[in-house]
């Protein structure tokens, strides 16, 4: 198949959105389909744009920053010619719109035009997000007014992904009706394998370029620091870890709006000294750093996948995660680790059995390994693949609106 897909947000904008439209676009090209990506173009440096702007699948489409989110883009409208006419030349099968905002709209307008199906995942569940964004706007209109757009968002998809189940139930309670396929993004299976634990090279340059983790028990937490990902009450429970396991040191791998407050509340806590921020880590050394620790933990509550859990047990590290939306569909449970409330005492003491049980900890581990393995992004693609593969059969084409023009002028 040929299939177009299109996002506001891709490579060097870090989130869950990239990393998952870049597994799949590689997981469906192994398949052998045909795939294109049409993304914003972001301002970088000359080393990003080496380690960016290299695949010759991704076309990317003059854009400008949101005041209100820096890291954010959009396509500026003039773009929807060019894009259009490319389109045109790959003459895509389905399109596959991952985000909901300038690059969504003009393949609505381009599907609608061809009569071909158009597939959109939902990765974000905006009712919880708008707050953080727009925090002068109430909280009650604010998730009112996420409810309705993202209702207008989604009703004329021919198909919906839903990356995990109490996803698809929100929008089901939106009072969407087309058909919705919960299918997580799953981790590449070649990224984590033939990590262990007692890779002595890897741990040594880790401890060489950051002594302070030498002789810590070392609990991570990778991921974008942002205030919707719950950091204060992370920070919170690690202290309450600190009174009885005071040799621990938290790791922060990730950047984000909220990088500085974060590090300005570590310091108002005193605990400078027993957190470490490392700020952005490349993917590539992320998989060395999941398997230097001994405990994951992750306490966002606004998740529509928290596949980072699946990543450290990939590498055998055990989870510590609250269980809220995505991170509760993907543990299922004590599944690795511990699936806890959002109670700082609660989270505090299931890090503590992990760290003061050795039994415990070697049976989470290998637990933590063989659960992962039911997450493999090949197995996923497969099922994209065969969702794709139904929409095809079961499209009835609407006539393009130059068949429509041509039926209107045809001669009697």
């Amino acid at each position: 198949m040929k299939v177009a897909f299109t996002s506001d947000v891709y490579w060097p904008r870090i989130n869950g959105v990239t990393v998952s439209t870049n597994v799949f676009m590689n997981e469906l090209t192994k398949l052998g389909h045909s795939i294109r990506l049409w993304v914003p173009e972001y301002p970088v440096t000359e080393e990003q744009r080496k380690l960016h702007h290299h695949d010759p699948r991704v076309r990317r489409l003059q854009s400008f920053g949101l005041a209100f989110s820096r890291e954010d883009r959009l396509v500026v409208p003039w773009e929807r010619f060019r894009f259009f006419a490319e389109l045109d030349t790959f003459a895509p099968d389905l399109l596959h719109v991952q985000t909901e905002f300038a690059t969504a709209f003009m393949a609505k307008v381009y599907a609608k035009r061809h009569g071909i199906p158009m597939i959109q995942t939902c990765h974000t569940y905006f009712e919880q997000y708008v707050s953080y964004y727009f925090p002068w706007m109430s909280k009650k209109f604010g998730q009112k007014a996420a409810r309705a757009l993202t209702y207008k968002w989604f009703k004329h998809a021919d198909a919906i992904i839903a990356p995990t189940v109490p996803m698809k139930d929100v929008l089901v309670s939106y009072g969407i009706t087309c058909p919705i396929t919960v299918v997580p993004t799953g981790i590449p299976d070649e990224d984590f394998r033939g990590i262990t634990k007692d890779d002595e090279k890897v741990n040594s340059r880790w401890l060489l370029q950051f002594p302070q983790m030498r002789g810590r028990r070392l609990l991570l937490y990778v991921g974008r620091v942002g205030q919707e990902k719950n950091m204060d009450f992370l920070l919170d429970a690690f202290e309450k870890v600190l009174t009885s396991e005071p040799n621990a040191l938290l790791v922060v791998a990730g950047n984000g709006p909220y990088f500085e407050t974060f590090q300005n509340h570590i310091a108002e806590k005193g605990l400078s000294q027993a957190v470490l921020c490392l700020g952005y880590v490349d993917y590539q050394e992320l998989k060395h750093l999941y398997a230097l620790a001994e405990v994951f933990t992750f306490a966002s509550v606004t998740e529509t996948q928290g596949l980072v859990t699946i990543e450290a047990m990939m590498c055998g590290t055990p989870a510590v995660a609250v269980g809220k939306m995505g991170t509760r569909e993907v543990m299922a449970g004590d599944n690795g680790g511990f699936m806890v409330d959002e109670d700082v005492t609660a989270f505090a003491e299931a890090v503590l059995k992990l760290l003061k049980d050795p039994v415990l900890y070697r049976a989470k581990s290998a637990e933590a390994l063989a659960y992962a393995q039911n997450w493999t992004a090949s197995k996923m693609a497969k099922r994209v693949e065969a969702l794709y593969e139904q929409v095809l059969r079961d499209h009835k084409p609407t006539p393009s609106l130059k068949e429509r023009i041509r039926r209107r002028v045809r001669p009697a």
